[in-house]
């Protein structure tokens, strides 16, 4: 028995050995944390703390807040003359000269090409040397039927041989009529051999050369009028109606701002673009190059509560939003904003903001919300 019970105390008494060894070891590095703790803490202590960081300034303009905004909206048309026209001969033949090139500017009246007339000359001369002729048959008529006329009184001539030499006379010279008409539109004939300018203008392009066979109706030059020209565009109905004659607009053609005023409207809407055309007079200036495309510039004032800010004070939140940082007491804060509308480097924003509240226009990404800065108020970017 006694061998037995020997035998059970043996692990036993190990076991323990173990758990009084395991907590002798946790106690003296128990002692060695809290030692060492002590000391860390002592060194802490003895090391000067450094001052805080000095508050960053930065620049701040307030929040200007207005009932509404003017947007500016835009029409594409374009630059026309007020007279284009092509210049053709009424009749056929072959074109003798032209005698103006492209971009030429012509008066009035000026003759600008011609016809080969030798036909219609050969004609005239034929028609005069005819016309002689009945003028010599005239005047042989008209002294026959005197004669004739005189033996009658005297009882030598009946009355049929002087009606019968009356209207031989009558006769003959409504021949020598005949010609004389035919003479007048002879002339007409060799007058529009020659193509003239019916205004003032320039010359846009040249069809025909000389030597070409010109058909009837067909261009041989266009003609630009040399009047300042007009500004024509299409607008929206709805605004049309609100436009009066007289009304002064600006026109921008390849980013040259130009003044304009309305001349009138169209009567009816065009059929395709559902559109009112408007004229538009060009005042006084460097005049575009007839065809210009240019875009009218029409202000809208749009009734609706925000503040004009610049870009550089928006920031790009999550799912599309953006936001103000703003300055009070020191420190930084934000404040939701939505973009109403967009003007080249600034925004038309409606947000939590209120009216007088300071915001950094520029320089968000070096600030963060709750970091406290200095604030210069600037009117660099007052409204």
């Amino acid at each position: 028995m006694p061998s037995s019970f020997s035998k059970t105390l043996r692990p036993v008494a190990k076991v323990s050995g173990r758990v009084l060894l395991t907590g002798i070891v946790l106690c003296v590095a128990a002692a060695l944390l809290i030692g060492g703790r002590g000391l860390l803490a002592a060194r802490a202590e003895a090391v000067e703390t450094p001052d805080a960081a000095p508050a960053s300034p930065v620049a701040v303009a307030r929040i200007v807040m207005e009932d509404g905004h003017e947007i500016m909206r835009r029409f594409s048309g374009q630059i026309e003359a007020r007279q284009r026209t092509g210049l053709s001969f009424e009749q056929a033949g072959t074109i003798a000269e032209v005698l103006v090139r492209e971009g030429e500017a012509v008066t009035a009246g000026q003759v600008v090409a011609r016809l080969d007339t030798r036909l219609p000359e050969a004609e005239r001369d034929r028609l005069l040397a005819m016309r002689e002729s009945m003028a010599a048959q005239v005047e042989l008529a008209r002294r026959t039927n005197e004669r004739q006329a005189e033996l009658r009184t005297r009882g030598f001539a009946s009355d049929q041989r002087v009606d019968d030499t009356g209207l031989t006379l009558a006769r003959l010279e409504a021949e020598r009529t005949s010609i004389d008409a035919a003479l007048a539109a002879n002339e007409i004939v060799l007058a529009k051999a020659e193509l003239r300018a019916p205004f003032a203008g320039t010359i846009l392009t040249r069809t025909l050369d000389a030597g070409a066979i010109a058909a009837p109706g067909a261009p041989v030059v266009t003609l630009t009028e040399a009047a300042p020209p007009r500004f024509h565009v299409g607008l929206d109905p709805a605004l049309a109606a609100r436009l009066a004659p007289g009304q002064k607009a600006v026109i921008d053609v390849s980013g040259s701002r130009l003044g304009g005023v309305l001349a009138g409207l169209a009567p009816s809407l065009d059929p395709v673009t559902r559109s009112r055309m408007a004229f538009f007079e060009i005042e006084a200036g460097d005049m575009p190059p007839d065809g210009s495309t240019g875009e009218l510039l029409i202000a809208e004032r749009v009734a609706d509560a925000g503040a004009w800010v610049p870009l550089s004070a928006l920031r790009q939140g999550p799912k599309g939003t953006w936001s103000l940082l703003t300055v009070r007491d020191g420190t930084v804060g934000i404040e939701a904003a939505e973009i109403l509308h967009l003007d080249a480097d600034r925004a038309y924003v409606q947000g939590t903001f209120e009216d007088g509240a300071v915001y950094l226009p520029t320089g968000t990404h070096r600030v963060v919300p709750g970091q406290a800065v200095t604030a210069e108020e600037s009117t660099a970017w007052a409204r």
